[in-house]
């Protein structure tokens, strides 16, 4: 569990698997009130993200507000870790306050980011 938080927090982690696709520059101020910057390039797009971390409880749970062209003001995502055994981890991600319209886009961009993260734990 606590290496997967570590995944979460760490912005050299992060930036290998924060973007459905392509590719991710990320930066990082982990503590309550700091920063955290996500700019996604895939697919000939770039994606600005932006947001500041009002919850951090290592390693079970972390929430940040997140901010794109497309939240239409700040939504909220509050990742949970949970340990299944020795060697599993459960991740519960909520993304809040996010516009109807935009639901089901971030859903899917959340689920081929986390397996890309799942891909990147099975390869360390």
């Amino acid at each position: 569990m606590e290496e997967v938080f570590r995944w979460w927090t760490d912005e050299g982690l992060l930036a290998r698997w924060m973007s459905p696709v392509g590719s991710a520059e990320v930066k990082v101020d982990l503590r309550v009130g700091g920063a955290l910057r996500v700019v996604m390039r895939g697919e000939g797009i770039e994606i600005r993200h932006w947001g500041e971390y009002v919850e951090i409880d290592p390693p079970h749970r972390l929430a940040f507000t997140w901010n794109s062209p497309y939240t239409d003001g700040a939504s909220l995502v509050t990742v949970s870790l949970l340990a299944e055994g020795d060697l599993a981890t459960r991740v519960s991600i909520v993304h809040s306050n996010l516009p109807e319209a935009v639901a089901d886009s971030h859903a899917g961009g959340w689920g081929a980011m986390t397996e890309r993260l799942a891909g990147e734990l099975a390869a360390a």
